[in-house]
C-alpha cells in the first residue's frame, strides 16, 4: 500500500464560511462579510466526517459555479472517479452535472500527494505544467488558470483507494474564483435512501370529485400553470383511453380523450419497479437527478422546459414485470412557476 501526504492548512469550510481565510497557495475567501445592502452570504455546507463527497464553493462572478455553494454525497448523487495514470476524472450526475479532470505534469506517472500551480485548462494545457478543468451545467471555461493541491492519495496493487483533492479554478482570467473539495473513498458503502412516508398534508383530491370505484386520471391545474391552463378535467374508461406501462422503475400513463396527455413516472435508480411511498425534491424526466428520480407530465402541445415536483405512490401492484394496479398523486411546478399542476391515477388492469 501507497500512502503519500501533504497537509494542507487552509479546509474548503474556511473559504465558503467568507472570513480572512488565506494560505500560501492563493486559496482565499472574501476578506469580509457582505457590506450593508448585499445580500446575505450563501449557507456553509458541511461535508460529512465520512465518506465521499464533492464541495464547490463559487464566488459571486465565477462563471462555473455561479456564486452557488454545493455539496455532493453517494446519498444524494452519482459520483464516479476514473485514473488514467496521473490524471483524475470525476462525474457527478445528481441535481447537476458537472465533470472535473486533474492532470498532473507529464513527469508523473501516477497521482502523487503536491501542490501543482500555474495549471491551464485541459487538455490543451502545457503538458510538463499540467493542467484542469471543471465543467458542466452547459458552461465551460474557454481558458482558465488554476491550482491543484491533493492534500493525500493511497492505492493498493496499483487501484485508487482514498483521495482527497482541492482545486482552485479562474475562467477566462476572471478574479473571482469556483473552488472545490473532492474527497472519495472506495470503501464508502453510502447507499441512497428509498422512498419516503408522504409529509403530512400532502395534497389529494377533494371528496366527491372523482369516482368511488371505477378507473380514472384527474387533473387540476392552477391558474398560472402552463401545462394544464388553469383547468380540471377527470377521465374515465367511459369517456377516454387509459393506458398504464411499466419499464424498468418507470411508470408511463398515457390518456386519449377530449384531451390528450402522457406522465412518466421514474423512480429511483437502484429500484426496478416503482415502490410505495414519497418521491420528492424532482426534476423533469429524463434530465432528473437519477438517484432522486423524475416525473413529466405533458400533452396537447405543451411540455415543461425544466420542472419541480413530487408524486407518490399510494399503493402498486405487479405482475412479473407489468403493473396490474396503482395508485398515483403527483404535484408538477413548470419553470420554477408557483402555480402547478396536480394529478390523481386510480387504475386496476
Amino acid at each position: 500500500m501507497n500512502n503519500r501526504k501533504l497537509r494542507v492548512l487552509l479546509p474548503l469550510t474556511c473559504l465558503i464560511a467568507l472570513g480572512a481565510c488565506n494560505d500560501d497557495y492563493g486559496f482565499a475567501g472574501p476578506a469580509d462579510g457582505p457590506a450593508a445592502g448585499n445580500p446575505p452570504p450563501p449557507p456553509i455546507l458541511t461535508p460529512p466526517a465520512q465518506g465521499s463527497y464533492v464541495l464547490l464553493a463559487s464566488e459571486v462572478g465565477d462563471y462555473i459555479g455561479a456564486g452557488e455553494i454545493l455539496l455532493y454525497t453517494n446519498a444524494d448523487s452519482i459520483m464516479t472517479v476514473t485514473v488514467t495514470d496521473a490524471r483524475l476524472t470525476v462525474d457527478i450526475d445528481g441535481d447537476e452535472w458537472w465533470t472535473g479532470e486533474f492532470q498532473l505534469p507529464n513527469t508523473f506517472t501516477e497521482l502523487e500527494a503536491g501542490v501543482y500551480e500555474s495549471l491551464t485548462r485541459y487538455p490543451f494545457h502545457d503538458d510538463a505544467v499540467g493542467g484542469l478543468s471543471w465543467s458542466g451545467e452547459g458552461r465551460g471555461c474557454n481558458t482558465l488558470t488554476g491550482t491543484i493541491i491533493i492534500d493525500s492519495v493511497t492505492f493498493d496493487a496499483g487501484a485508487l483507494t482514498e483521495i482527497n483533492l482541492l482545486f482552485e479554478q479562474h475562467c477566462e482570467g476572471a478574479v473571482e474564483a469556483l473552488y472545490g473539495e473532492i474527497h472519495w473513498d472506495a470503501a464508502d458503502t453510502t447507499v441512497p435512501p428509498g422512498p419516503a412516508a408522504p409529509p403530512a398534508n400532502l395534497w389529494e383530491p377533494s371528496g366527491g370529485v372523482t369516482p368511488a370505484t371505477e378507473n380514472y386520471v384527474y387533473l387540476t391545474s392552477q391558474a398560472g400553470d402552463f401545462i394544464g391552463g388553469g383547468a380540471d378535467y377527470l377521465y374515465t374508461d367511459a369517456t377516454a383511453a387509459i393506458t398504464v406501462d411499466a419499464i424498468d422503475g418507470r411508470v408511463s400513463v398515457g390518456v386519449t380523450g377530449a384531451e390528450d396527455w402522457n406522465g412518466e413516472f421514474q423512480g429511483m435508480n437502484f429500484q426496478t419497479e416503482l415502490e410505495p411511498g414519497y418521491y420528492g425534491d424532482l426534476q423533469r424526466y429524463p434530465f432528473h437527478n437519477p438517484v432522486k428520480g423524475g416525473l413529466s407530465w405533458s400533452g396537447e402541445g405543451r411540455g415543461c422546459n425544466t420542472l419541480n415536483g413530487w408524486f407518490v405512490v399510494d399503493s402498486v401492484t405487479y405482475n412479473g414485470a407489468a403493473v396490474t394496479a396503482i395508485d398515483l398523486r403527483f404535484a408538477q411546478y413548470c419553470g420554477g412557476d408557483t402555480d402547478g399542476l396536480f394529478g390523481e391515477v386510480h387504475w386496476v388492469q
